[in-house]
């Protein structure tokens, strides 16, 4: 998954394009991600957020897609 981080009082972080208060757009977010999940038929995971793998690349870094 390709992640943007962007300020939230950013013109970026208000885009029309998403509706709804960031409090709602989180929400619909957790909500979606726990059924994508659910589709891979694993459980979910139960390791803390400070302990997930993750790799931090700036937009030069990215690997070549083919």
């Amino acid at each position: 998954m390709t992640v943007r981080i962007v300020p939230l009082h950013s013109a970026e972080a208000g885009d029309a394009r998403v509706e709804g208060t960031p409090t709602e757009r989180l929400k619909v977010t957790s909500e979606l991600s726990q059924r994508a999940w659910s589709l891979t038929g694993k459980p979910l995971p139960t390791h803390a957020r400070r302990d997930m793998p993750v790799r931090v690349l700036k937009l030069g870094e990215l690997p070549d897609r083919d």
